[in-house]
């Protein structure tokens, strides 16, 4: 009897394990950071770090049918890391930064009630980084 609780209760921790380790998400974060400072809401994502190494995603969400954007600026100490977003199921280039790099811009008009993914990935540690994207509104 013994044996069989145990199996029970074992088998009832590998599911409870993996219903909470599933997440909603489409993309999964995993890195390593020192001094690393994360802002993420609806419609404003931000990071600083002193280093950083791996893969940070952030999720912004246009919750009207309105047209939108995403401005962005960028600053990046030491390494290499390339930013894609993805909107619509597509993996899309934004921008890439070496060693001293910085970058600006906005992103192509967004349309819809959706999810757009920001996926931050370096190609080793890098350092010195500060990352800030806002979706705004497109004015017509």
């Amino acid at each position: 009897m013994k044996k069989f609780v145990r199996v029970i209760i074992a088998a009832a921790a590998l599911v409870l394990c993996f219903t909470l380790s599933a997440c909603g998400s489409k993309y999964a974060s995993h890195y390593s950071a020192m001094l690393m400072v994360r802002e993420n809401t609806s419609n404003k994502a931000s990071v600083s770090f002193d280093s950083f190494s791996g893969t940070y995603v952030m999720q912004l969400k246009n919750k009207s049918a309105d047209e939108v954007f995403i401005n962005y600026e960028a600053a990046l100490g030491e390494g290499n890391i390339k930013v894609y977003y993805d909107y619509n199921d597509e993996k899309l280039n934004l921008f890439e930064l070496e060693t001293n790099g910085s970058a600006d811009g906005k992103t192509e008009t967004f349309t819809g009630n959706k999810t757009i993914y920001i996926i931050i990935e370096s190609d080793g540690k890098c350092s010195d980084g500060s990352f800030s994207f806002v979706l705004e509104k497109s004015e017509k």
